[in-house]
């Protein structure tokens, strides 16, 4: 969640004054998100979790007692010190104010877990209180009917679970490893293996710091469905469209609230107390009113939101006595409409996503490139979107490389521009046709059609068939241009499984450039770390001669023959012009490259890091000429054969 302050906290009383009637009757408290009789469905699963209403939302972590929001990473772990933990007391609260269910924060952005997780030592066992927290509460909640959601930071700034983020003061050194993601994954399976069925799962810190395409998208909601299939992910991300994850969360306290007429399955967050997480003044603070609540509950329950209240528990692991009155009288003066419609029909979506490795387009803004339409990154504040503003006319495409052909692909989702919209000129498409591809190179029409020019999500399907690359032309849009802000592309109703990767043989290859035959070459034949690649005219040595071996997620290293050592990215660029030079194996992005055809028997190297193109500086055709990395435009200079040596 993001930092809260008195201005934005007094967002909540915008709504109307007026208290809610109490009505005269309740809705019947269900046994879960799905009933047994019912076929889990998406439209089902969706349906029963706005008839919860009303939840309760618990910040308890190490910023409770560190009097912080967002508390500093790697704190003595003695520092979560709480007397007691009464998970109890928090349900019964709950209870009393007539909310269906709770979402505890496991583990929030400084890292500090609240169960005995195996995969790191900043957790409650090394804590003062050395109990498992998310078990006490779990059980507590179901045993008074409730039901259970777990909240859970992608970002861990004790970890180093983070991405290279000005927005947010992380600093160019900081990227998502394979190990940062096996740990994501280790730690998820325990939450959703070990506490029985989890009905909500929120992440946090991972569309707005490093975005779903580094932490893949893919990997994450895979797991969750293999472990919790009923289980409804929600990501905060600012996002009021349904793209990032099942259902939307409107964060209050940013001015993110649920809009007028609102149909998409929802909840919307604030917080009762001065902040996320208790602080000193929060027994003596005057709560939200009974009022605002009570304005909340009738405003979003024709939204089909259900308002999610935080109420942090304090020090001794109770809610303050403020705060457990201000619930009872909510309690005594609400019951929620049995009358309300049933959720209308939602969006078709990518049930079962796959995260794109690459994207080139045929035309684009200076900083607005395709990578920006896969790269899952998104907040309140800002967006990035593939923009053809200022280029050619209409059509242009934008092809999506998968990293692999997969099997059950029928789905693709589009975001238009969500941010700084004008009237009626946003570059929203209205007219389209899609192609898919199993090589990169051979296209076949899977469906065209037109999407309302408007800010909505969007989606387009075409029968299931195996993909590794799909191209969206855009035929028209409004203002006569392209602006999208993300492409989702997966199976709706099928699970896509690998059918193959891009066909490299396990022996070496020359690596020659498209415009002058020149070969990628490391310079003097050297070994060490740094060793500059140039081009060079092919002589037959080992110097320039190379391997590539899968990373296993759709990139490659690409290994010297002479040497070991990987084609890297240099000093962590993330520019133009950044050089390209010889390393020790280290597993890292810089050593990544997705390999992406571009017709002729031609290849695009795109950095995992940087997302910048392997290029020959310059257009250079002598030899020595440097090799480094360089926005892709479709020069000839940066496009590559591939020939066994």
């Amino acid at each position: 969640m993001g930092p809260l302050s008195p201005g934005r906290l007094s967002r909540r009383n915008l709504l109307a004054a007026t208290a809610l009637g109490t009505a005269a009757t309740t809705l019947p408290l269900s046994t879960g998100l799905l009933t047994p009789a019912v076929a889990a469905t998406p439209q089902s699963i969706l349906e029963n979790l706005i008839n919860l209403r009303f939840g309760m939302f618990l910040h308890f972590n190490m910023g409770t007692f560190t009097d912080e929001e967002w508390a500093t990473p790697r704190q003595n772990p003695t520092r979560f010190a709480p007397s007691a933990v009464n998970c109890g007391q928090w349900a019964d609260a709950a209870v009393s104010a007539k909310m269906r269910y709770g979402v505890l924060t496991a583990k929030h952005h400084d890292g500090f877990c609240l169960w005995p997780t195996a995969h790191t030592s900043y957790n409650v066992m090394n804590s003062s209180y050395r109990q498992d927290i998310v078990a006490q509460y779990v059980n507590a909640f179901r045993a008074r009917g409730l039901r259970v959601g777990l909240y859970y930071s992608i970002w861990d700034r004790s970890y180093d679970v983070q991405a290279y983020d000005t927005h947010h003061s992380v600093p160019a050194d900081q990227f998502i490893v394979p190990g940062d993601i096996t740990f994501i994954l280790n730690q998820l399976r325990e939450l959703l293996t070990n506490y029985g069925p989890i009905d909500i799962l929120f992440t946090d810190g991972w569309t707005w710091q490093m975005g779903q395409q580094d932490v893949p998208y893919q990997q994450i909601r895979n797991l969750v469905r293999s472990l919790q299939p009923d289980c409804v992910m929600i990501d905060i991300g600012g996002l009021t469209q349904p793209l990032i994850g099942d259902a939307i969360f409107f964060e209050e306290p940013l001015g993110i609230r649920a809009p007028a007429g609102n149909t998409y399955a929802a909840l919307q967050g604030q917080t009762i107390s001065n902040g996320w997480f208790w602080h000193p003044s929060t027994p003596v603070d005057n709560p939200m009113s009974l009022s605002s609540i009570l304005d909340h509950l009738a405003d979003l329950e024709p939204k089909y939101t259900s308002f999610i209240l935080n109420c942090p528990p304090n020090r001794n692991g109770v809610l303050d006595t403020n705060i457990v009155n201000r619930l009872a009288e909510v309690g005594r003066a609400w019951n929620p409409n049995p009358n309300r419609p049933p959720l209308p029909p939602q969006p078709l979506r990518a049930e079962y996503p796959v995260t794109p490795v690459n994207a080139y387009a045929t035309s684009f803004r200076a900083g607005e490139g395709p990578l920006n339409a896969i790269d899952g990154h998104h907040n309140v504040w800002y967006q990035s979107c593939w923009s053809t503003y200022g280029g050619p006319a209409l059509p242009q495409s934008i092809t999506v490389d998968l990293g692999g052909v997969w099997s059950n692909v029928s789905t693709l989702e589009y975001l238009p521009k969500q941010l700084s919209r004008g009237s009626g000129n946003n570059g929203d498409i209205t007219s389209y046709t899609i192609l898919t591809s199993t090589d990169g190179v051979t296209f076949t029409q899977a469906t065209s059609g037109s999407w309302a020019g408007d800010v909505n999500y969007k989606v387009a399907e075409w029968s299931p068939r195996n993909v590794g690359f799909v191209r969206l032309q855009i035929n028209a849009a409004t203002g006569g241009y392209a602006n999208v802000s993300e492409l989702r592309i997966g199976g709706r109703t099928a699970i896509p499984t690998l059918v193959s990767r891009l066909p490299i043989t396990s022996g070496s290859y020359r690596i020659a450039a498209r415009h002058s035959g020149g070969t990628v070459d490391v310079s003097g034949v050297g070994t060490a770390d740094g060793t500059n690649i140039h081009q060079w005219q092919w002589a037959g040595a080992n110097n320039q001669r190379w391997t590539f071996e899968s990373t296993g997620d759709g990139y490659f290293e690409v290994r010297g023959v002479h040497s070991g050592k990987l084609m890297e990215v240099a000093g962590l660029s993330r520019d133009d012009n950044g050089n390209v030079a010889l390393w020790a194996d280290a597993n890292v992005p810089q050593q990544h490259w997705a390999i992406t055809p571009v017709g002729g028997g031609y290849y695009l190297f795109t950095n995992r890091l940087s997302g910048k193109a392997l290029t020959v500086a310059g257009g250079s055709t002598a030899n020595g000429a440097n090799i480094n990395q360089l926005t892709y435009s479709g020069l000839p200079q940066q496009q590559w054969q591939l020939i066994p040596s």
